[in-house]
Parts: structure tokens; sequence; C-alpha cells
């Protein structure tokens, strides 16, 4: 049997976690990009736009603008003009979207905090530390070994 290395233990460990919150995400009637659309907006009330939201899931305006749309039909999220500057809006949650993404979002912070509670406190210090650390580098790595987008789809390379 082939050793892998702890970086790539780390790396199963991680696609298991989104494996997870997309099983979730699944249970709730939704896929994992747009319960993480629907945490960045029912975790900053003060409303978010588009192109924010974009930025912070790292996603196309595109993707964020079909999940939007999709939920705008559904009256859950709505769209609010920005009183500086028109041409910006604001994402918010209707009121039947803040019941629907309460009832997603607030059982799954329950088990998220009750998961990170069968950790010891130095277990979890050292857990928050070290993915911050590790993140930050994969991030910063990713970034300086970016490759330039060839304009193709990336299913043809398959």
């Amino acid at each position: 049997m082939m050793k892998i290395s702890k970086a790539q233990q780390y790396a199963r460990l991680r696609e298991e976690q989104f494996s997870i919150f997309e099983k979730y995400a699944r249970m709730n009637g939704m896929n994992n990009k747009s319960l993480l659309v629907f945490m960045w907006i029912y975790h900053n009330p003060a409303a978010l736009t588009q192109e924010t939201i974009a930025k912070r899931t790292y996603s196309t305006k595109q993707v964020i603008q079909a999940i939007i749309k999709t939920y705008i039909a559904k009256e859950i999220l709505c769209l609010e003009p920005s009183q500086n500057d028109k041409r910006k809006k604001f994402v918010k949650l209707t009121e039947k979207g803040q019941t629907f993404a309460s009832q997603i979002l607030e059982p799954l912070a329950t088990y998220e905090t009750e998961a990170m509670a069968a950790l010891t406190e130095k277990q979890q210090k050292i857990l928050l530390e070290a993915t911050q650390v590790f993140s930050h580098k994969l991030n910063t790595l990713l970034e300086v070994h970016h490759v330039p987008d060839t304009g193709k789809d990336p299913a043809s390379f398959i």
C-alpha cells in the first residue's frame, strides 16, 4: 500500500468535510454553493452585493446571479438598490427567506458547535490556528502559481 503524505491526508479529510456540507445542503434542497451563499447573506444582515458574494465564495458573477435569481423567484431573496450607487444592488433575505435560512443555518451552527466541543480547548486552538496558517499559505501558493485562463471549458481537457 502506498503511503500518502500528511498534506494528502489533510486534503482527504477536508474533502470528506466538504462532502458532509454537500450532503447537508442536499438534505435541504440545495447544493453546497447555494448553502455557502446563504451562509454569507445570513451572517451579514447589513447586506452584501452580488460582487462581494462572488469574491467571498470564489465564484463567478454568473454563478451567483443564477443562485440569486432562483431564490428571488421563490421569494426567499430580494435585491435592494444602494442609496449611494443605484447601479449596485444589495442581496437581502425576505421575511420568508429569513425563516428559510434560519431553519437551515441555525441547526448547522449547533452541529458545528457540538462537533467542536468534542475537542479539548487545546485541540480547538491548535485546529483553528493550524487551519488558518494552512489556508493562508495554500491560497498564497495558488495565487503565485496561478495558471492563466485558457478560455476553454475544463471538461474539454478530459
